[in-house]
């Protein structure tokens, strides 16, 4: 039962370096007040210039992990968990108290040797993994109980929407170069998604499922078809047909658009949720 509740998908949060700013500030202020490590008892001038050092090794660590790592190891940090989110916090504090270690060791013989290396991952992890793991979880539920109730809204809404595309609605798709074009029924149109330099049309053709690429970027087919009210961009890559939404589902990370007849689920992202809950009228 753990194993599969700690599999559960998590939200991934982007790299931020307002939060790395806080984490490094809330070290030093925190090194500062308490001054631990015997540092009380040091009375040289430059003390509190040591101190600031702290906040330095953290910013540094961790624009190292949260840029440079995450770039590294791309494949691991897909299909993100509860687990790997736990994981990865615990490998951050473990590189920071390491980090701040070895910055100690050069002003503390004390510390110096294996039992110093443990000492400072001991109270780095007492000081922060318990409460992360506390705030992981706590997070994780409250966003997998707002997903939820927001799907089970908006499928209330799918049971009694009008469908917007009328038979003889025809869209057209056309290409950066003003030639190559798509032009289908509006009725047949599955969605549309961005892929690179380009965008590519799901559609129906005599029930089965058809993909054509056109050069180009989807933020300028949206504006071009703004009169097809049936066509909602749900996310940065996709726009989606709204009549061929059979259902919502909702977990922690995100809102999946389910289209009927197929198993294909289109990903909303958190910004785009409302405005697909208001084109259901």
């Amino acid at each position: 039962m753990i194993k599969t509740y700690l599999k559960q998908p998590y939200p991934k949060e982007d790299s931020s370096w307002k939060m790395i700013l806080f984490i490094s500030a809330f070290i030093t202020v925190f090194m500062l007040i308490f001054q631990p490590f015997g540092m009380a008892e040091y009375t040289s001038n430059s003390k509190y210039f040591f101190i600031l050092g702290y906040g330095g090794i953290t910013f540094g660590l961790l624009a190292l992990n949260l840029f440079v790592l995450k770039r590294v190891f791309k494949k691991w940090f897909l299909n993100w968990t509860i687990l790997k989110e736990i994981f990865w916090l615990a490998w951050i504090f473990f590189i920071i108290g390491s980090g701040n270690y070895f910055y100690s060791s050069l002003l503390f013989t004390g510390f110096v040797g294996i039992k110093g290396f443990l000492v400072f991952q001991f109270f780095t992890l007492i000081i922060g993994a318990f409460p992360v793991v506390i705030v992981t979880l706590i997070s994780h539920n409250i966003k997998l109980s707002q997903n939820v109730k927001m799907a089970s809204e908006i499928n209330d809404k799918l049971i009694t929407k009008p469908s917007h595309s009328k038979l003889e609605e025809v869209v057209i798709l056309i290409a950066d170069n003003n030639k190559d074009k798509i032009e289908l029924a509006l009725s047949d149109l599955l969605f549309i998604e961005s892929v690179g330099n380009y965008i590519q049309a799901t559609y129906l053709i005599d029930g089965q499922l058809t993909k054509t690429l056109l050069r180009g970027a989807i933020k300028r087919i949206e504006m071009e078809n703004t009169q097809h009210t049936s066509l909602v961009k749900c996310h940065r890559a996709f726009i989606v047909n709204m009549d061929h939404v059979e259902s919502v589902k909702g977990n922690s990370q995100d809102l999946k658009l389910v289209l009927r007849n197929t198993a294909i689920e289109i990903p909303v992202s958190r910004n785009n949720t409302q405005k697909i809950k208001n084109s259901l009228h």
